[in-house]
């Protein structure tokens, strides 16, 4: 699920940490090292979004003690995806014919920007409340926004 094109310029994405979103760029040569490094995990996941974007997470975050990434979490519930995630996580762009990782778009990065740039809409608040169900002072905090 890796691109494989014969270049050795790298994949431009987004890392989403529990402070900041930031642009990175990932070794295309070594991928899978190099997002397990972005990541600070051993085993990831790809959340597949809406828009052709997807999400390589910390398989194992929720049980290995990373805390919950609420702007990952609100990202994932916007373009379609209601998971609830823990860590960090790299974004790319996804080919949805191959599977390919690509870089991101400008579109694609303006999508995961305004995703949690502005207040989440009561439709998506509720969505969020029944995923973070288990975790009623966050579902209070969100309802308070």
């Amino acid at each position: 699920m890796t691109s494989t094109a014969n270049t050795t310029e790298g994949l431009h994405g987004l890392r989403i940490t529990l402070d900041e979103m930031e642009s990175i760029c990932v070794d295309r040569m070594h991928t899978v090292t190099s997002l397990q490094q972005s990541i600070a995990c051993d085993t990831f996941d790809v959340v597949r979004l809406d828009h052709d974007i997807d999400l390589f997470v910390d398989d194992e975050g929720a049980i290995n003690g990373s805390p919950l990434n609420l702007a990952l979490t609100i990202i994932a519930h916007a373009l379609g995806t209601p998971a609830v995630l823990f860590g960090n996580a790299i974004a790319l762009g996804c080919d949805p014919n191959t599977g390919d990782s690509l870089s991101l778009t400008a579109e694609q990065v303006v999508r995961l920007t305004a995703a949690i740039a502005s207040k989440p809409s009561p439709e998506l608040i509720d969505r969020l409340a029944e995923s973070l169900a288990p975790l009623p002072e966050i579902v209070e905090l969100l309802r308070s926004l």
